[in-house]
């Protein structure tokens, strides 16, 4: 398998199906790019209100919700509108992109063996594989950077900086696992999506394929690294979007002139998180496609044993 030309077949792929990398990419990384904004502030908030810093009497989260329920209370007639809005947001972020990612496999995987459909079918291919899709992102999650940072975080913000010589080889060792997990487990989405198979029976078959394509994969991985840096794009427009809006607004503040502080600040939040969500989508578009071609490459790719003949397929 030639990893290169795969890359560059993928990305010319992409750049000619921007479409798909606005519906299926785009608009799954608006919700995601915006809870991590909203992740990152939190994170922020709460280390400032510990005991490692200015040591708050009341914890942020705390603070959040006094002062939440204190507004709803005066402002009742917010109460709907903000229940609309959160139950949007936990539908953007736990059920679009799983339908998305399956979405966007299948659409991948039939334009490229030459397939004439739709855009919108890919809503339809997208639900039919939604549970399992669910069930293994919930699974691969557990596992995830961020899972592990999350728990750190917490730890260490708990117990004081005396556990990090103790926590941090754990860390390091379950972000270890997890790396190795993501490399093994690379194709399981895709025999889900593509071939319908459940979950663990997915694992085990893309573990089962990397062993016997480990070069082409290890290979594919590193470039993947190289070009893609999503999530290093991805954590520079989180940490940037809320930084340049919060200094605008600071500045403007400054000048004695809040409500044109907040129509700008809002303006370029909102210009920053579209532009992020498109860069994300059209990135995040391009590595599945990557990833999709080279499954369909190298499951249709026989291999012979060692007497040099082919295995006898099962009736």
């Amino acid at each position: 398998m030639n990893y290169k030309e795969i890359v560059a077949e993928a990305w010319e792929f992409t750049q000619e199906n921007k479409s798909i990398a606005i519906w299926y990419g785009a608009v799954p990384a608006f919700f995601s790019t915006s809870i991590g904004i909203g992740y990152i502030i939190y994170q922020y908030y709460a280390f400032l209100s510990s005991v490692l810093f200015q040591h708050w009497t009341h914890s942020f989260l705390s603070l959040v919700f006094i002062n939440s329920l204190s507004f709803l209370q005066a402002n009742r007639g917010f109460i709907t509108p903000l229940l609309i809005v959160l139950v949007i947001g936990l539908i953007g972020y736990f059920f679009v992109p799983v339908v998305s990612q399956g979405a966007l496999i299948q659409l991948i995987a039939r334009k490229h063996n030459g397939q004439n459909i739709k855009i919108r079918q890919g809503i339809s291919y997208g639900l039919m594989s939604f549970l399992q899709l669910f069930e293994y992102s919930l699974f691969i999650k557990t596992f995830s950077v961020g899972s592990v940072f999350s728990i750190f975080a917490t730890t260490i913000r708990s117990l004081g900086l005396q556990v990090l010589g103790l926590l941090a080889p754990v860390f390091i060792l379950v972000i270890g696992i997890g790396l190795i997990m993501a490399v093994f487990f690379i194709y399981s989405e895709f025999f889900i999506v593509i071939d319908g198979d459940g979950v663990f029976t997915s694992i085990t078959k893309s573990v089962n394929l990397v062993f016997r394509h480990m070069e082409e994969t290890v290979l594919l991985s590193i470039l993947m690294l190289i070009i893609g840096v999503r999530i290093i794009l991805q954590l520079i427009f989180i940490m940037l979007i809320p930084g340049v809006a919060f200094g605008i607004f600071y500045l403007f503040t400054l000048a004695n002139l809040p409500g044109l502080a907040i129509i700008i600040g809002g303006a370029f939040g909102v210009i920053g998180l579209l532009m992020a969500s498109y860069l994300n989508g059209l990135i995040h578009t391009f590595e599945v496609t990557v990833w999709t071609m080279s499954f369909l490459k190298l499951t249709s790719t026989e291999s012979v044993n060692a007497r040099g003949v082919l295995p006898k397929k099962e009736d």
